[in-house]
C-alpha cells in the first residue's frame, strides 16, 4: 500500500496537485516537485509554460483537470500544446513556426509573366487559357492586389462642332 504523503509546499506556493506546485517570484514562475524548485521561465514566456505544462502531463505527474483548473487553460489548448510536445519533444516549442504555405499557383515567376501579359492588354481570359491556369485564380489576385490591370485609356474624339448659322 503506498505511504500518504502530506502536501509540503513554502508559503505562497499554488498547488496543482499534493506533490507538484508553482509560485510566481516577481516576474519568473517557479514549479516545484514538493519543496524542490523544477523549473522556471518567465511570466510572459508563453512557449516555456506550454512546454513545461505539456512535460507534466506527458510524464504523467499532473492530470489534464488539474492543469486546466490550476492556469485556466482550455483543455483544446493543452491537448493541441501536448500533441506537439510528443511530436516534437521540448524543441517543438521554440523553433520558428511555418507562416502558411508556399503558393502553388500564382508563384512569384509566374506573377510577372501573367502581369506582363496583362500590360500587353490581354484579357484574363486569354492568359488562363495560355498559361494553363484558372481564370478564377487571376480574377482573384486582381482582386486581392497582387495583380492590376492596366488603366484603359480613354480616347477623346474631338467632332467638330455643327456650323452655326
Amino acid at each position: 500500500m503506498p505511504q500518504m504523503q502530506l502536501p509540503v509546499f513554502y508559503e505562497g506556493v499554488n498547488p496543482i496537485t499534493h506533490d507538484v506546485g508553482y509560485e510566481k517570484q516577481g516576474d519568473t514562475v517557479v514549479y516545484y516537485c514538493g519543496t524542490m524548485p523544477v523549473f522556471s521561465h518567465a511570466e510572459k514566456d508563453l512557449d516555456s509554460f506550454r512546454m513545461i505544462v505539456s512535460q507534466l502531463y506527458v510524464n504523467g505527474s499532473v492530470r489534464q483537470a488539474n492543469l486546466t483548473r490550476a492556469f485556466q487553460i482550455k483543455p483544446l489548448a493543452l491537448k493541441r500544446w501536448v500533441k506537439r510536445y510528443r511530436a516534437g519533444g521540448a524543441r517543438a516549442f521554440f523553433q520558428p513556426r511555418s507562416r502558411g504555405s508556399q503558393p502553388k499557383v500564382l508563384t512569384p515567376q509566374m506573377l510577372v509573366r501573367v502581369q506582363s501579359r496583362l500590360d500587353e492588354g490581354r484579357t484574363l481570359s486569354q492568359i488562363a487559357a495560355e498559361l494553363g491556369l484558372k481564370y478564377d485564380v487571376l480574377r482573384k489576385a486582381v482582386g486581392d492586389g497582387r495583380l492590376h490591370k492596366p488603366l484603359k485609356k480613354k480616347t477623346v474624339s474631338i467632332r467638330p462642332s455643327p456650323a452655326r448659322s
